[in-house]
């Protein structure tokens, strides 16, 4: 996939680096989404101009999307109720390409990985992207409960976020990573691309979910920026 990436002198955003900005955001396109998407217009446009609007209906977790608690919590938070600061700050790209289909990601491979700090946005590049919108696109390796425990209870992190489709332990019907990270009121970030693109492993993630009340999960258009040597 060709990367979709603009160049910046400078970024209007509080404490966020200028640098190269890279998008990390999947193109949807309506009627071709593994998870549905469909457009269609409320009027036409006749001649060259005129006002239209749209229909559009969809699945919550469709294309790159943020998962708030309420995915998975009966009482947990919904897209609305996501603090900003979780999605918008410094992050690292955690490279675990080297693992396999169902292969699991223990603590030490993550700490191995790189440095991750205390309140870091976290972002697993399991080399995934090419898979999405295929009949592959589940085919991911998975972090350990014991992995997951150390990213949000010890690291203490904002989010995680990864370019395949979860992290859920597989083999299993009680969901520990879900639970581990949704009580924590970490969100997260599936389906993402072009983690591969980036340059630096420490940017800066801007990832904003649509504040609506009682939604569980929703697109999001996440772009990472590289600070400036």
């Amino acid at each position: 996939m060709q990367t979709r990436e603009t160049h910046s002198e400078k970024v209007g955003l509080p404490g966020s680096p200028a640098g190269r900005v890279v998008d990390l955001t999947h193109v949807l396109l309506p009627g071709k989404e593994q998870y549905t998407l469909e457009v269609s217009r409320r009027n036409e446009r006749h001649g060259p101009e005129g006002d239209i609007m749209s229909t559009v209906y969809l699945w919550s977790h469709v294309g790159t999307h943020v998962e708030a608690p309420l995915h998975f919590l009966a009482a947990g938070g919904d897209t609305a109720s996501i603090a900003l600061d979780r999605l918008m700050g410094p992050a690292i790209v955690l490279d675990v390409r080297h693992k396999g289909v169902s292969e699991p990601i223990d603590t030490a491979e993550l700490q191995a990985a790189g440095p991750v700090e205390v309140g870091d946005r976290v972002l697993l590049m399991t080399g995934r992207q090419g898979q999405y919108r295929t009949s592959q696109s589940h085919d991911r390796p998975y972090v350990t409960e014991d992995a997951m425990r150390w990213l949000v209870e010890d690291r203490r992190i904002a989010c995680l976020g990864t370019d395949s489709s979860g992290f859920e332990v597989r083999g299993v019907s009680h969901y520990p990573n879900h639970r581990l990270l949704t009580s924590a009121g970490v969100p997260v970030l599936e389906c993402l691309t072009n983690l591969t693109e980036l340059r630096s492993q420490r940017v800066y993630l801007i990832a904003l979910p649509w504040p609506v009340v009682g939604l569980d999960a929703c697109p999001v258009r996440a772009v990472a920026i590289e600070p400036e040597a």
